[in-house]
């Protein structure tokens, strides 16, 4: 008998402790946001985390541009007039190289120099699906075709055709270890995912996801921080691994998160890995979750500036910073055309 109350003591304790790590202490907040300069109509807007800025893709004109996170302005010491229109931006990890896919073409932009400087290269893709840059390479994902290859450019102009074919329309997300590349395709029924290694230069496939037809994969994947868990924007959480036999396993969904109620964005702190942030569409809250319970446990207002012209918020990403702050990008005006910025600071 004994030993039984002894069991259940134990059960109790471990249910305490598994709930009390659940449900960290709440933490008060304050925010601010502002409208982007809007002189310049921005085709995509990306966080640059190693530079603690944003990366601005202009449509009209056709620029580059470096936005300072404390103002929603350009650098205009880093404002690039680009050769032609920008089909996708990326970054490099460590924040000093940047990529931009055009038809044919593709541009690199070296902010880790002493001055700044960009150099345009032609490749043989007309259209880009998913592009990433890693190891001063850019790797990019044709955007159609029946069987074609990705095509990785280093930032001197040289490029070479990677061997395994896929097929067009594949999206492309880099692991935190930089060597891992998940693609998963859009062009095909059922959906699968392409896991590929990166080389010195090009990607090798090392395998499919284990699941073939049984899920959809979305279309945007985060990683946490530890790089063991991929996010997709269907809420759905995989497993990455080193080992075939548990890499991309279905590992569960988040709270109140089903493929008919998707979140758009994730990001995870660096500093404190307690908390996921999470964005769902049509809502202007941002939701925290526990790591790695995935439990919700804060609700945020999305910020929104103090302005006439930023009406009918339309909240896009989320982003933890190393400096302690979320920042948050969103859509304003009645034509959703108003880029703004701003962040969530943790008192």
């Amino acid at each position: 008998m004994s030993g039984q109350v002894a069991m259940d003591f134990l059960s109790v304790l471990l249910l305490l402790l598994a709930c009390s790590a659940a449900n960290p202490t709440t933490k008060a907040v304050s925010s601010k946001a502002w409208l982007v300069e809007n002189s310049v109509e921005y085709s995509q807007i990306i966080f640059n985390p190693a530079k603690n800025n944003f990366l601005g893709l202009g449509s009209n004109p056709h620029v580059f541009d470096v936005i300072d996170v404390s103002s929603g302005k350009p650098t205009a010491s880093l404002r690039f007039a680009l050769p032609l229109p920008g089909q996708m931006l990326a970054v490099e990890p460590d924040g000093g190289l940047v990529a931009v896919a055009h038809n044919s073409y593709v541009s690199f932009i070296v902010l880790g120099a002493t001055v700044p400087y960009m150099n345009t290269y032609t490749v043989p893709i007309v259209e880009t699906s998913g592009m990433v840059v890693v190891n001063r390479t850019v790797c990019i994902f044709p955007g159609y075709g029946q069987w074609t290859n990705v095509v990785c450019v280093s930032h001197d102009g040289t490029f070479e055709r990677c061997p395994y074919n896929i097929y067009g329309g594949a999206l492309a997300f880099l692991h935190p270890n930089r060597k891992w590349v998940y693609s998963p395709d859009t062009g095909l029924s059922p959906q699968s995912v392409n896991k590929f290694m990166v080389n010195s230069t090009c990607v090798g496939r090392l395998w499919e996801n284990p699941n073939f037809g049984d899920y959809y994969y979305g279309r945007h994947w985060w990683f946490s921080y530890d790089g063991s868990r991929a996010f997709l924007d269907n809420g759905m959480t995989l497993t990455a691994s080193d080992d075939q036999k548990t890499d991309m396993e279905v590992h569960g969904y988040f709270n109140a998160s089903t493929g008919n109620n998707p979140h758009i964005w994730f990001s995870q702190a660096s500093n404190d890995q307690y908390y996921v942030a999470g964005l769902k569409p049509d809502t202007s809250d941002i939701t925290l979750y526990t790591w790695p319970y995935l439990m919700p446990t804060q609700t945020l207002p999305f910020p929104v500036p103090d302005d006439p012209k930023a009406t009918n918020p339309q909240p896009l990403q989320v982003h933890y910073a190393n400096d302690g702050r979320l920042y948050t990008v969103g859509k304003y005006g009645q034509g959703g055309d108003i880029w703004g910025l701003g962040y969530i600071e943790f008192n």
